[in-house]
């Protein structure tokens, strides 16, 4: 295993799909790893998280004895993610007394289901009051979890206005969501997370790429030690308005239609690509296929 922190997120509903899309904990190789992530837990807007069923204990009790095989592996789980009301952290971080009750009830997550830490994944503070407020909630979880030998983590957004320093001085590690930064909203094609900028593109979306979030977090305060860059097991797809017309920057009409496993428009999972789409072009510009 490398000693460099490497991350992986395991998505628990990827158990319920069928066919080459199932995935089990079973199928995890832990050894891939110096960390292992289970996502999601719901929080609640009182502070409180959404209590997990029998079935989803058991899971999480097999991700956790993932150490078994690996001794040297931790493993964390998140809160939140994109399916979570962004009100909930909103209203919780806006509180000292919410911050307290929810720092509090993440580190008794942890130690009940046998977590080695937390990750925090608020998808996205908007206001800058909601940036402050942020940070506020990390260091009420900071010190609720390294007092009790607790990991914390939290994962960012590109392109948003973070007080980087201020996340950086209460979390272990930062994961930059480096990926989505084009996608069916903008109504043209563009990559999913292209390494650099292309020739084609404007002012504006010359910041779209993993090259320049990097700069700009280390540039804002983020210790290279802490900063560990995501990477899409995925890709974006779209429908073109016209069938003579190809790369990026191209007029669109919706989103291209859903993979078999993923079942989501616009969206197509390795696997998927692999499967629906034989010729493969490389983008010397954006570095990227």
């Amino acid at each position: 295993m490398t000693s460099k922190p490497v991350f992986g997120f395991y998505g628990g509903w990827a158990t319920y799909r069928s066919g080459k899309g199932r995935c089990t904990v079973e199928d995890l190789n832990p050894d891939l790893c110096t960390h292992l992530i289970y996502a999601f837990v719901e929080p609640k807007d009182d502070g409180t998280l959404i209590r997990k069923d029998d079935n989803e204990k058991n899971v999480m009790d097999s991700f956790n004895d993932l150490r078994k095989r690996n001794p040297r592996l931790k493993t964390l789980v998140s809160f939140g993610g994109a399916n979570c009301d962004k009100s909930v952290y909103a209203k919780v971080a806006a509180d000292s007394i919410l911050r307290k009750s929810f720092a509090v009830n993440v580190r008794g997550f942890c130690i009940r289901y046998g977590f080695n830490g937390a990750d925090i994944d608020w998808e996205f503070p908007e206001s800058s009051y909601d940036h402050c407020n942020f940070v506020l909630l990390l260091s009420a979880l900071a010190s609720e979890l390294h007092s009790h030998d607790l990991i914390l983590t939290t994962s960012v957004g590109v392109n948003k206005e973070y007080d980087v320093s201020g996340i950086a001085r209460h979390v272990d590690y930062i994961l930059l969501m480096s990926y989505d930064y084009n996608g069916t909203w903008d109504r043209y094609t563009g990559h999913n997370a292209p390494l650099c900028w292309g020739t084609v593109e404007t002012d504006y979306q010359r910041r779209l790429n993993v090259k320049a979030s990097v700069r700009d977090w280390i540039g804002g305060g983020a210790p290279k030690s802490k900063l560990i860059v995501g990477l899409a097991a995925y890709g974006r797809t779209f429908t073109l308005t016209s069938t003579s017309t190809e790369g990026t920057r191209r007029p669109t009409s919706g989103p291209g239609r859903k993979g078999p496993y993923t079942d989501e428009a616009g969206i197509l999972a390795y696997y998927e690509v692999k499967d629906m789409f034989e010729q493969r072009l490389w983008d010397s510009e954006q570095h990227v296929p």
